[in-house]
């Protein structure tokens, strides 16, 4: 396995593997739906891995993978390259994620054209970003103090 980043950065990188974002640090925690509890504004954390539906997400791109919509995909990161996508629960009512005003990650029912709830996968820096706030990207908060997941400045953040 290829490292990207400094022993400051694990906290940043998630691998999508299985259904699940998996953080490749030693503790290999896993994006899970707070509380396990299926509703309207959950919030989205980090979480030792059990396997359980709250932990599952299927990836969800939103056009039919025109030649000109994609730049390819990246079998090390699992994503198609600038390639816009909904990041869905597996729970019932099949939420997705969203970026509440550009910073903590909640579940909410999906809204036509809502920017704030699709991503991409930028390809030169190796994060998942923000449709809504494209110089914003996916990353544990509080250099992985704490388990909120939260949309920030690329400065730091990357997935893999």
């Amino acid at each position: 396995m290829q490292v990207y980043a400094t022993n400051s950065q694990w906290y940043q990188i998630f691998k999508f593997q299985a259904g699940q974002f998996v953080n490749v640090n030693k503790d290999q925690r896993v994006l899970d739906v707070d509380g396990a509890k299926d509703e309207e504004a959950r919030k989205v954390i980090v979480a030792k891995n059990n396997g359980q539906v709250n932990q599952k997400w299927n990836v969800i791109y939103i056009d039919k993978a025109a030649k000109d919509a994609t730049k390819g995909f990246n079998e090390e990161f699992g994503f198609h390259i600038n390639r816009p996508f909904y990041i869905r629960s597996n729970m019932p009512m099949k939420r997705l994620i969203r970026c509440h005003g550009g910073g903590w990650m909640h579940l909410n029912r999906w809204v036509k054209n809502r920017k704030d709830q699709l991503f991409w996968f930028d390809e030169k820096t190796k994060t998942v970003r923000s449709e809504q706030w494209k110089n914003y990207a996916a990353e544990r908060y509080s250099n992985g103090g704490h388990p909120y997941m939260r949309a920030t400045t690329t400065i730091n953040s990357r997935w893999w």
